[in-house]
């Protein structure tokens, strides 16, 4: 069984591995087809099970931590007890720590020397509320931080109102330029923009994956897209994006 996986396009080293999934290759049926790996967008629980088995399989994925993430700022260390968290990192081996996304940001970390990784969902409100900031603070090394943003919706697809505009403007009136105004008096938001503008300010090396999960709906999971075809009702999957330390 192969799955068709997303890999970062960044150098780091060789016992870090790490991927984001597509819908492709799991058994879930419309609208979440195929393969959904959330438990909490009421697809059949037994599919969701079958799809993390499928991905744990292929993958060799070590000691999975699937997070309860409520668009909160909490970054959890990976043996913690408690799922419920936007965030995970680890410093061991042999602990994948996975953040589910359908627009929302997927963001992963890891360092120069292969001994830490992390892996953060970031939606407009975590990244105003400064969930990268807390993200990078359960770093304790000294080694720099490298990042890699996963599948996410694009400035052209994601509108925002004044609310969101100004939710990161008056704490950092340079993020401005992640907003352009358009024709229905709102927003069009770069919200990668902004995450790398954040994580460049902590001194992490960025790289974008510069994919749209709104407009690429043959590969990706789209929260927003499903929205506007079929009203607030809407139902759609989730892709994961996975990282860990492989002992060499």
């Amino acid at each position: 069984m192969s799955l068709p996986l997303v890999s970062p396009n960044w150098d780091v080293p060789a016992n870090v591995k790490a991927f984001c999934s597509t819908r492709h290759g799991g058994v879930s049926e419309t609208p979440w087809d195929s393969l959904n790996l959330a438990l909490h967008v009421d697809d059949k629980t037994t599919s969701v099970e079958e799809n993390r088995l499928r991905l744990e399989q292929t993958t060799g994925l070590p000691n999975p931590k699937w997070l309860k993430q409520t668009h909160s700022t909490r970054v959890i260390q990976h043996s913690f007890s408690s799922h419920d968290a936007d965030g995970c990192y680890s410093d061991r081996f042999g602990q994948a720590c996975i953040v589910m996304t359908a627009d929302c940001l997927p963001i992963l970390l890891c360092n120069e020397e292969g001994s830490w990784v992390a892996a953060i969902h970031a939606g407009w409100r975590g990244l105003a509320d400064d969930i990268l900031f807390n993200a990078v603070q359960q770093y304790k090394g000294s080694s720099p931080l490298i990042a890699w943003i996963g599948p996410a919706i694009s400035e052209k697809f994601f509108e925002v109102g004044a609310e969101v505009r100004n939710s990161f403007i008056n704490k950092n009136s340079q993020l401005d330029r992640y907003f352009n105004a358009n024709s229905h008096q709102k927003w069009q938001c770069d919200l990668a923009g902004i995450a790398e503008c954040e994580l460049t300010r902590y001194g992490v090396n960025v790289h974008q994956s510069n994919l749209c999960s709104y407009s690429d709906a043959d590969n990706f999971y789209s929260h927003r897209r499903a929205t506007h075809q079929f009203g607030n009702t809407a139902t759609t999957g989730r892709m994961a994006s996975v990282i860990w330390l492989e002992s060499l």
